[in-house]
């Protein structure tokens, strides 16, 4: 055979073996990054590689392109203002966003801190105001920086202030509609034309408070339309909307989060002049898909500490589980719902988690609407909807009911092996009927629910140190589905881990 001949035939067998053989990883581009935080010496020029050469702020996480399999870790006993939006990743390569060090876990918070005396200027009759825009732009000129990278009085209140949280969440303000409502110590109003929070105090704020937080109407962190993405280790806190909020959703996993005081800012007006105030702790809104949540703490929540709702055609909510969580304060633990339909929901697994005092955190008794204190709130649903199954899990000492389903969805959900609690009124609201304790075989025989579930106190080690773990003659032991004790597991975890 000729030599030229014989090259072409090697060149052709080279050209093959590219097409045939895979690529090397790295031809892939699969190279992970690491990128570090720190609110203490970080530095937003870096290249956030290390902790040496960590970023500062979250402007700066959320400018850079993340790449599938990408981690952004947080320093913890830092903390962090403003809101984080969420890179997508790719199957088996999540983009996630966690701690790294010893300590507290890193906090992201969605609030503005209001407590030096020059943040307030007088109105009289014990009434104050938060300074006007522009005062606020001069006062940032000698403002301490803050680790978001912002000043205190940078971050303007161009949206609505849905809560203030005094000292750390001792005491929280009451929002009033109207300047004229403000008559008692915590009774504040946000004025949208001028950018301003007043608030009632006597004596002045910075005096009768250590600590002035306005929560803002955002969600602290913005996931819409976003896959494969995780959050670990992290402390959500002081956002006036959702503390995980976004529609579209798909392989997001939620695991060992804490996740407190959200909520409380104005959703609409309806027609007759009422507010309808809003804030979800976690929120699957719209189409979600095999997402997860586990291990965290929710507590003092306006609405649902967890929720997956919709109400569009579109809204497909599939394999979508939440287990092994703390939930105390909130007006709901659960709250599901899907519509029209079109919608459809399928494979929605809701077990081992322990759900405590619904209807009684700060928000409760500040309702506009109706007060609504329930662990499981399932509202108007028309969705087709089947495989959503609630076990294993501990609900105890509601305001107003355990359970309130409002439209009958029988056929789609699996309802037992629960402990339920409370000592006096409607313990189950099925259809709109009542159903205390005594008369739980009415319910059963009503409803088909809860055939092997027990109503019994659940006997807490520790309920008012929000120690939830189960003593050991608590009925929630050797009886549930799969044999483990009811509730969630591992309730050792303090709020630092």
């Amino acid at each position: 055979m000729p030599l030229s001949r014989l090259h072409q035939l090697h060149h052709l067998l080279a050209l093959s073996l590219l097409v045939i053989l895979p690529m090397p990883v790295a031809w892939a581009g699969l190279t992970n990054a690491t990128y570090y935080v720190t609110g203490s010496g970080g530095n937003d020029q870096a290249d956030g590689l290390s902790p040496q050469t960590a970023w500062r702020t979250l402007e700066r996480v959320n400018a850079a392109a993340m790449q599938p399999g990408d981690r952004i870790l947080f320093q913890r006993d830092n903390l962090w203002r403003g809101k984080l939006y969420a890179k997508s990743g790719a199957a088996g390569r999540p983009v996630t966003y966690g701690a790294y060090g010893n300590g507290a876990k890193p906090i992201l918070q969605g609030s503005v801190a209001k407590d030096a005396p020059a943040a307030w200027m007088p109105a009289g009759n014990n009434l104050w105001k938060t300074l006007p825009p522009a005062v606020a732009d001069n006062a940032a000129k000698t403002d301490q920086v803050r680790p978001s990278g912002k000043t205190s009085a940078e971050e303007a209140l161009n949206v609505d202030v849905g809560n203030l949280i005094f000292d750390h969440g001792a005491v929280c303000g009451v929002k009033k509609w109207h300047r004229e409502d403000l008559r008692q110590n915590g009774d504040f109003w946000y004025d949208p034309a001028a950018q301003q929070v007043w608030l009632y105090s006597d004596p002045p704020p910075s005096t009768k408070y250590h600590s002035i937080e306005l929560a803002l109407k955002k969600h602290i962190i913005d996931e819409g339309g976003c896959q494969y993405v995780t959050y670990e280790d992290l402390q959500l806190r002081y956002g006036a909307a959702h503390g995980i909020g976004g529609g579209n959703t798909s392989h997001i996993t939620v695991r060992r989060c804490d996740i407190s005081f959200i909520g409380g800012a104005l959703q609409l007006t309806r027609p007759d002049g009422q507010p309808v105030r809003y804030g979800n702790g976690i929120e699957f809104w719209g189409a979600g898909r095999h997402n997860l949540v586990e291990y965290c703490r929710l507590w003092e929540i306006y609405d649902a500490a967890l929720t997956n709702q919709g109400n569009d055609p579109n809204s497909e909510q599939v394999d979508i589980t939440y287990r092994h969580n703390v939930i105390w304060n909130a007006e709901y633990s659960f709250e599901y719902w899907n519509r029209p339909d079109m919608a459809r929901t399928e494979n929605i697994v809701f077990e081992h988690n322990t759900c405590v005092d619904a209807g009684c955190g700060w928000g409760h008794n500040q309702r506009p609407d109706n007060k609504n204190g329930r662990h499981l709130m399932f509202y108007k649903n028309s969705a087709a909807t089947r495989g959503v199954v609630v076990r294993n899990n501990i609900f105890c000492n509601p305001t107003e009911s355990c359970l309130r389903m409002e439209t009958d969805w029988r056929t789609g959900l699996t309802l037992d092996h629960n402990l339920w609690f409370k000592p006096g009124g409607p313990l189950f609201t099925f259809l709109r009927q009542n159903f205390p304790a005594d008369q739980v075989d009415a319910y059963r025989a009503a409803s088909g629910f809860d055939l092997h579930s027990v109503i019994a106190e659940p006997k807490f080690r520790n309920a008012a140190g929000r120690d939830y773990r189960l003593t050991p003659g608590s009925p929630g032991f050797n009886w549930t589905a799969d044999g483990q004790p009811c509730g969630a597991i591992a309730l050792a975890d303090d709020a630092g881990k």
